[in-house]
């Protein structure tokens, strides 16, 4: 303790010479982290000079960690080292459960010595649960108007004694959406029992049995008493003998797709017929949904209303009705025989229906809530934490006050693998005595609807648990644990949530918050509460080889979690049809609106959608004009159902979320006033750390779109788009623009996370897989580069060596994988997709860019084989992207007119939908010559010393000149004609090899395809497309595929920071230690101006430049313990000034090395 004390006051002693101060400390790249899981956990700081000064930087340093008890576990002593970044623990093995002090002392170049101080705490390490389980309810929460997966099975019999030759059963009636003529497109307003789909067993026909399908109240075509199928029932399953005998029926709806089966689900009992062309890919089935087929589409039906319709003068009984869940394990969300109520006939075994419809809601239980009471021992309480995760998402509540500000914990992760657990500090939450704890579930990424396709509705499991220690320490050293256990905690299944799901929406019944206030506190009344339940993986999950938990680890999370960022303001109100009030948000954002009711009905049902786009005023859509679009949200059906309790109250969801603008809401007599509507603006990204500013206020709109983006997608996980039915991880998407992520924000311990994902996914094979986490899709070469692009682009911003210490074994695999892949010409055929999206795609030849980044991902892996210290795999890798680059130069130009051309390896394509279909020839030679066939090997650096220069040459011709798009229309000079991969290089390619007028030009342009053309026509994030929309075309019917929301076109931010404000790494020196400076003003002279930064780990660095009489004046912010060699271009015999210095330039560029300060140069 003496020893400590004395430490403690020699840093006192020397932080009173301090001459600089020191801020940003952080562990493991957060601040003062809580619940942390690393055994040696890195340290790292900023320097800050003092206004004026330059040139501060660090010669030594000095680490103290000291426990809880004050005693110093570790001591770096003096360290001479000017190094602030990842520097590593070596003390006393850390416990579990502890919060630990650490004081930095920082010795600066004059001697003079500042410190200071912060905290991390472990989490459990590799403590146990301590008796924690994981406990749920088994009453699984049905609302069968938001079901749109679903099977269901019933018994039929026809009642011989009457002849009866006609029954149905009926489901998918009275959707709302179909009631009212405002929430479809159709344009029907079915009235009550007027719309749904009924399946008839139809024995009228003496010599065979059929099982009709009838819709009605659909769509304005459908009539209710016209079979829109007729099948013939196989006589081996339904004959003259055992006709009227029970018969089972068994169907599966896959977002609108049927199979039916009788008596056994087999090839044998199947009704339907298998269609020759059905793709062995895609969800099987007749199709019912009047929008179009399958989840590229507004989903119908839902399962809805159920019942029964029997002719009059016939009579049937059906039994054993139950509602099942799609995906296996395929259990039971509901009975009928549990509640025969709902329907007449019911005799204790069946339902007898006679010359009746009759149809009811099944809809039954809520989003599951526990809760628990326990006392505190009454001895003074040191500290309190709660370690907690869930298997579905989770919110705590203890004493009446939530736990935390997160959203949507634990966040998504391959859980069989890697599973978050979070950790609360809750000290100031306990009471003396008697406390509460409550814990509220839904069904996040675990449970219900997740990726685009039905087979995946939950994907994991199909009900929600939480697992969840509290540990109180008292300040006499003891301790008191509580847990999740069915023995000491009850639930309840009749809450106000009764659906949270991501993609559907949530439904919130406010009539019943009165059964559940003060439901987390210790005067509720739990009488009406059942005990919890203990909820195994098995029989609840689904299981099978890809999917198994033997090897799962639970972790504690680092990175940040999803909380509200921002709170932004309703713009604009519009009532495009009576009663339908829309409102927009002035930005597209990701999250929910809380809405401000004053003087609600009891029972008022109030409905809210959300869209990106409002119907253009265009012929095409004259019947929706001014209405939300809600075709490019697909089969996700981002709707919210809120019911009134009556008085003043807030509309808030709290387990869903939406990417939006436009804000629809219905079911209300007057339209909240424009203050009264808000958006809740979610992320997991804390901050833009990032500016970019120039003279063009179009161009500055494009870079807060990028930050929009960036901002809505990454959520959880990086995601494809935060709207339609998707959301998720795909790898291209990343691949393209983890560069410009990483200059935007803090995003290091967000990219560590992901890469786990993609090694949790990765297959034996070494192949990196197209999505991740969950994996699957289509992409190949350029998504699965991901997994070797995106650790080094992290690397080189933030310095975390440990990241591709933990990643490179998985690099080598893939690298291996695609040789795996070569042809005997030693071609890469690994796709099929090429540069997605791109207007002239189809002229391309993929496996020139697949060759291209097989030879970029050799060269990365021989500079990280060289960092971890692997010599020998450096020179194998080095020598693999040498023979790589070699093969392309010489396949891929053309050895006398030096263009691009095609190699004759003829590979699998696949285009987005709506596209125009390749001309398939793809002759050894023949001309390719498009934007990206240049840009891409040049921004990788493939080109060899002969064929570079043909290929600037080529790449500004394609750029300067008009080209065809593929659907042969002449687009303008100067226009993007790349897509996904080719727009991340294109900028790239032109200013690194010196063509800045065309990276401008391209930057500015504002006729389509351009990056500004969806800035003037009004969007406020990156579009999916380049066409999302056009003037000429509107939506250009590509709404199956068609998102508002999509940060990969974002790129181009990269070449913001690179090159116009010319901020640039240097490889030799990982976050920013040493960087160069090399700004670029614009030579076209259309941006007269450019200024930002970006926040290093070392600190802000910042750099602008203006042009103006003559003058070019360039400003520079360099961190202290930092240095930048500057680089400007100049003018032979122009005078250079800066501060009292002065230069005479002797050349065509001026260099100085500039240490930590505030800089302004002028050139005139």
């Amino acid at each position: 303790m003496k020893f400590a004390l004395l430490l403690c006051l020699s840093f006192l002693t020397f932080t009173s010479l301090a001459q600089v101060s020191l801020n940003k400390l952080q562990v493991e790249y957060q601040e003062m982290p809580l619940g942390m899981d690393e055994s040696k956990p890195r340290f790292s700081w900023q320097m800050q000079s003092k206004a004026g000064a330059r040139g501060d930087r660090q010669i030594a340093y000095r680490i103290l960690v000291m426990d809880e008890k004050n005693q110093a576990v570790w001591d770096s002593k003096k360290v001479n080292s000017d190094i602030s970044l990842g520097i590593s623990y070596a003390g006393k093995a850390l416990e579990a459960r502890t919060k630990y002090t650490w004081t930095v002392q920082v010795w600066d170049q004059k001697n003079k010595v500042s410190s200071a101080k912060s905290s991390f705490e472990t989490g459990l390490l590799n403590e146990t649960w301590n008796e924690a389980s994981w406990i749920g309810s088994n009453d699984l929460p049905l609302y069968s108007h938001y079901l749109s997966v679903y099977k269901f099975q019933y018994g039929i019999r026809l009642d011989e004694a009457s002849k009866s030759k006609k029954a149905s059963f009926v489901f998918g009636a009275n959707d709302p959406r179909l009631q009212n003529k405002n929430l479809n497109i159709q344009g029907v307003a079915s009235a009550k029992n007027s719309s749904f789909v009924r399946f008839e067993l139809d024995l009228s026909d003496s010599t065979q049995a059929y099982f009709n399908v009838y819709r009605a109240g659909y769509d304005p075509k459908d009539d209710a008493n016209k079979a829109i199928f007729r099948f013939e029932i196989p006589k081996n399953v339904i004959s003259k003998t055992n006709q009227y005998q029970k018969h089972t029926v068994f169907a599966t709806c896959n977002f609108g797709l049927f199979d039916l089966y009788i008596d056994q689900v087999d090839k044998e009992h199947k009704i339907n017929p298998t269609l020759n062309t059905a793709s062995p890919f895609a969800p099987s089935g007749f199709n019912l949904n009047p929008v179009g087929i399958g989840n590229n589409f507004i989903s119908y039906p839902m399962l809805a209303d159920i019942g029964f319709q029997v002719p009059t003068g016939e009579t049937a009984f059906f039994s054993e009705v139950l509602i099942k869940n799609y995906r296996q394990p395929s259990n039971t969300l509901f009975a009928a025989a549990e509640k025969p109520e709902l329907w007449p006939g019911w005799d204790g075994m069946k339902f007898k229906v006679s010359g009746t419809f009759s149809v009811a809601n099944p809809s039954q239980h809520a989003a599951p809530m526990l809760r628990t009471q326990f006392f505190t021992t009454g001895k003074v309480i040191k500290k309190a934490r709660i370690y907690a995760t869930a298997r579905g998402i989770y919110e705590l509540y203890l004493n009446g006050k939530r736990v935390g500000e997160d959203y949507f914990n634990p966040g998504l992760t391959q859980y069989n693998k890697t599973h978050q657990y979070q950790s609360f500090d809750v000290t100031s939450l306990l009471k003396s005595g008697e406390n509460a704890w409550g814990a509220w579930l839904s069904e996040g990424w675990w449970s219900g609807n997740i990726t685009f396709s039905g087979d995946n509705w939950n994907y994991f499991g199909d009900r929600q648990s939480i697992l969840a220690r509290l540990v109180i320490t008292y300040t006499d050293g003891s301790e008191q644990i509580v847990t999740t256990n069915p023995n000491q905690w009850k639930s309840f299944n009749d809450g106000p949530i009764r659906v949270g799901s991501f993609f559907q929406g949530e439904v919130y019944d406010a009539q019943k918050e009165a059964a559940i206030a003060g439901w987390s506190t210790t005067g509720y009344s739990d009488k009406n509460w059942k005990a919890a339940s203990t909820i195994p993986l098995e029989g609840t999950a689904f299981l099978d080889k890809n999917i198994e938990y033997s090897k799962q680890q639970l972790i504690g999370q680092l990175d940040d979690r999803v909380q509200v960022r921002k709170i932004l303001q309703a713009q604009s109100i519009q009532e495009p049809r009576k009663g339908v009030y829309v409102y927009d948000m002035g930005q597209n954002m990701v999250g929910f609106p809380k809405i401000f009711i004053p003087n609600g009905k009891p029972g008022q049902v109030i409905t809210l959608r959300y869209a990106e786009m409002l119907y253009p005023d265009l012929a095409e859509y004259a019947a929706q004009k001014g209405m939300i679009m809600l075709e490019n949200i697909r089969a996700a059906l981002a709707q919210d159902i809120y019911v009134l309790k009556g008085g003043d109250e807030y509309i808030q969801p709290r387990f869903t979320f939406h990417g939006y603008r436009y804000l629809e809401i219905t079911g209300i007599d007057q339209a909240p006033a424009l203050p009264q509507v808000a958006g809740i603006v979610l992320s997991s990204i804390s901050e833009i750390s990032s500016s970019y500013e120039t003279s063009d206020p179009m161009v500055n709109k494009l870079w807060n779109n990028i930050t929009w983006s960036m901002r809505g997608n990454f959520l959880s996980i990086p995601t494809d788009t935060p709207a339609r039915n998707e959301r998720m991880g795909w790898s291209g998407d990343i691949n393209v623009f983890s560069k410009t992520a990483t200059y935007l924000a803090p995003v290091n311990n967000f990219m560590r996370r992901h890469l786990q994902g993609m090694r949790d996914v990765q297959r034996a094979d070494g192949r990196f897989t197209d999505v991740a986490p969950m994996g699957g899709g289509f992409g190949g070469t350029l998504w699965g580069s991901a997994g070797i692009v995106v650790p080094w682009e992290t690397y080189q911003q933030y310095g975390d060596k440990a990241l591709l210490a933990e990643h490179y074994d998985s690099m080598k695999r893939y690298v291996a994988f695609l040789a795996s892949k070569q042809t005997p010409e030693g071609i890469l055929n690994e796709g099929p997709l090429g540069d997605w999206l791109s207007p002239e795609g189809n002229k391309n030849d993929n496996t020139a860019f697949w060759m291209s980044y097989q030879a970029y991902n050799y060269e990365i892996m021989a500079k990280v084989a060289t960092i971890l210290g692997y010599a020998e795999d450096a020179v194998n890798f080095a020598q693999k992207s040498s023979e790589r680059k070699a093969l392309i130069n010489k396949i891929y130009l053309d050895p006398v007119s030096h263009k691009s051309v095609k190699s004759g390896i003829k590979t699998a394509t696949m285009g987005p939908p709506n596209a125009a279909a390749a001309n398939g020839s793809s002759d050894k030679g023949q001309l390719v010559d498009t934007q990206a066939s240049y840009a891409i090997p040049l921004a990788l650096g493939i080109f060899d010393a002969v064929n570079k220069p043909h290929a600037i040459a080529g790449l500004v011709e394609t750029v300067k000149r008009s080209n065809k798009d593929d659907g042969g229309v002449a687009r303008p000079a100067y226009s993007l004609m790349t897509g996904f991969i080719g727009t991340a290089s294109i900028s790239e390619a032109l200013s690194a090899n010196g063509q800045h007028s065309e990276a401008y030009r391209l930057l500015t342009q504002k006729t389509y395809p351009s990056w500004l053309y969806s800035v003037a026509n009004g969007a406020t994030t990156i579009w999916e497309r380049l066409n999302s929309y056009t003037v000429e075309n509107g939506f250009g019917g590509n709404n199956s595929m068609n998102s508002f929301n999509h940060y990969s076109f974002g790129a181009v931010a990269a070449w913001m920071y690179n090159h116009s404000l010319g901020i640039q790494r240097d490889e030799k020196s990982p976050g920013f230690k040493h960087f160069y400076l090399r700004p670029v003003p614009d030579p076209t002279g259309i941006l007269t101006h450019a200024k930002g930064h970006i926040t290093s780990m070392y600190g802000k660095i910042a750099s602008g430049w203006s042009v103006k009489s003559g003058q070019t004046i360039y400003t520079f912010e360099i961190p202290a313990n930092t240095t930048s060699e500057l680089r400007l271009s100049v003018k032979p015999g122009s005078k250079i000034r800066e501060g009292n210095r002065s230069w005479k330039a002797s050349g065509d560029s001026f260099v100085q090395e500039l240490t930590g300060g505030k800089y302004e140069f002028i050139i005139e």
